[in-house]
């Protein structure tokens, strides 16, 4: 009886998480070609919240800084609000590797000349897909939010740069 129990709760315990695989291309919003290295990260919730607070507290602060020049020239806050995800984005990246320590890679990736790029091995839920890409000496920045619900690869078309 003991043999039985215990085989049917170590079994339950070696049963394999369910996961996905994202896979999706970077690719240069006119025509042209992205710098290398074009690096993507896969966001979980932890560190979704911290993306979005950073990327907040960074443009408060600069509101605060600069009020008087963006009053005076509104399309210099666009550069700001750029300047803010990219430094969130080196936060985030700079954290998740602090805290997961090997594991990051597994969220991290450096894409290929050709852009493309694939995560396997990633656990049912809700991920941010976060892109930082230079074009023509400029850091652009893609979002996507990823629902990772199947074990059927999910292509991700990244759209346009949000930054």
């Amino acid at each position: 009886m003991f043999a039985a129990v215990a085989a049917l709760v170590f079994g339950g315990l070696l049963q394999a998480v369910p996961s996905g695989t994202i896979i999706g291309e970077v690719k240069a919003p006119e025509k042209g070609s992205l710098s290398q290295p074009v690096r993507i990260v896969l966001l979980p919730p932890k560190y979704t919240e911290l993306w979005n607070r950073q990327v907040q507290t960074r443009i408060d602060n600069y509101w605060e800084i600069f009020k008087p020049e963006f009053i005076a020239n509104k399309e210099r806050f666009v550069e700001f609000n750029r300047m803010a995800q990219v430094e969130a984005f080196r936060y985030v990246t700079s954290n998740m590797r602090r805290d997961l320590g090997d594991a990051a890679s597994k969220l991290m990736k450096d894409a290929p000349a050709n852009g493309q790029f694939d995560f396997s091995g990633i656990p049912f839920g809700t991920y941010q897909l976060l892109v930082l890409a230079t074009f023509n000496g400029r850091d652009l920045i893609w979002l996507k939010t990823v629902e990772v619900q199947t074990e059927i690869p999910i292509f991700v078309d990244l759209g346009k740069p949000v930054s």
